[in-house]
Order: C-alpha cells, then structure tokens, then sequence
C-alpha cells in the first residue's frame, strides 16, 4: 500500500474527515500550510478564477505547471495535488510523460477527469508508480453547454455507471476518487463500497471529505457554485475563514 492510501485511510477510519481547498499561488498555499490544511488542488478551475474564461477548456499544460510550482513553494505539511487539463492524457505517452512533470516540481498525486476511454491510460500511468485520483460525476473538461452543469446519478443508468466507474478506479489502483455534483445517495453508496478515500465537492456530505475553491471559501468568485459557502462573511479575516472551513469539514461526522 502506498504512502498516501496508507494515510488517508488512517483518516477513513478513524472518522476524520479529508480536508482539501483548491489554490493557485504561493501566497494562499502558505496559509494552508500553516493552517495544516490536508490535500492542496492546483485545479484547472484557474480557467475561470484566474484567467476569467466560461470553462476550463482553455487551460493549458504550461499553466497547471507553472500555478504548481508556485504552489509548491511552501508546501511541508499538505498533499499537493494538480489536475491534468484537458488534452494532457489524449494517450499513454503524453500523460505519463506531464504526470512526470508534475512530480517533479513537487506535486504527489495527479487528477484525472475519468472517462471509460482512459481505463487503460490510468492504468498504465499507475504502473509508472504515479499516484492518480480519478474524478467522476461532473466533468468540467468534457462540458460543453450550461445543461450540463447538474447534479449527476439521478437517472438509473447515470448512477449504475458512476458507481461501475467508482469501482474500476478502485480496482485499478487509483490513490482517491474525488465526486463532484454527484447524487447524495450515489456518493453516500460509492463512499461505502470502495476501499479508497472518497472527497466530495458539491455532492453531499457523507464522503471522506470536502473541497472547496479558496476563492469561494473568501467569497470573491464571480459566479461560485450553489454548494459554495462564504465563510468571509462570519470572519474577521481570510485566514479565520478558511480555518472556519477547515472546521466545518472536520466536524462533519
């Protein structure tokens, strides 16, 4: 069992709860870190956050590496995980050889938005010993209008294949699967049934844990999710913010 699995299912069973937000610089993840703060996503939402696009579409390679890096400067006591955008993992190559990348400026767990067609993919960058969370439910990369902004697993055939994929993730060796806008009830069985640390943005609160956006944690996102909280609003700064998000997950159980 790898180091981060052996972890974060120390986590899993002694019912604490997995605390990760989502940052882009170097500034923010010092805070974190000083926060103690448990999993860091440098996530490819800086396509909207950072760059002001609709989507993540336009998100390129040399971005989530640079955003990394600057995240990585100050990093001793989080997991530091970063997203492979969009056409970063077309094929076996290319993905291990960016996943590689990422390791190297100091990321420990790449996340991939999972489709059927990357079972082999993920499988192979597994075997590179290249630690991969698998992401299911909404996928930001593959949204192409705003219907497809919803919650996921309501229907009987959505919630028979996220559950199936939740499974060949496990199966394949990934680290986590994160859940995002996943059905309440879909999460809560995906949650009990596989033997990987499972975090929650958007899909109810019987996961192993909670993400958040650090900019919607301080309420300065321009249109945050409906699930979002602005725990700014109840604090006298942003550290006292996200350390009252930090909280809020922690006591979930």
């Amino acid at each position: 069992m790898s180091k981060i699995r052996e972890k974060f299912n120390r986590y899993v069973e002694a019912k604490n709860q997995i605390v990760c937000v989502t940052c882009y610089d170097a500034s923010f993840s010092k805070i974190l870190d000083d926060l103690k703060i448990d999993i860091v996503l440098v996530g490819d939402s800086l396509g909207m956050v950072i760059k002001g696009d609709e989507n993540t579409h336009s998100v390129k390679k040399d971005e989530i590496l640079y955003h990394t890096s600057c995240v990585s400067k100050y990093k001793k006591n989080f997991l530091l995980m970063s997203d492979m955008p969009i056409n970063s993992y077309n094929d076996k190559n290319s993905a291990i050889i960016f996943a590689k990348k990422l390791l190297e400026i100091n990321a420990d767990i790449v996340k991939i938005e999972y489709q059927d067609k990357h079972k082999n993919i993920i499988k192979e960058i597994i075997s590179k010993n290249i630690p991969v969370c698998g992401h299911l439910g909404f996928l930001p990369q593959y949204s192409v209008k705003k219907e497809d902004i919803r919650v996921y697993g309501k229907t009987e055939l959505e919630y028979d294949k996220i559950f199936r994929q939740a499974k060949e993730l496990e199966n394949l060796g990934v680290e986590m699967i994160l859940l995002e806008c996943v059905d309440k009830k879909l999460s809560k069985l995906i949650t009990q049934s596989v033997n990987v640390p499972v975090i929650g943005i958007g899909s109810g609160e019987s996961c192993n844990g909670q993400v958040q956006v650090i900019y919607d944690i301080i309420g300065i996102s321009k249109n945050p999710p409906s699930f979002a909280k602005n725990f700014l609003e109840e604090s006298s700064s942003i550290k006292e913010a996200i350390k009252k998000f930090h909280d809020y997950v922690k006591n979930l159980n």
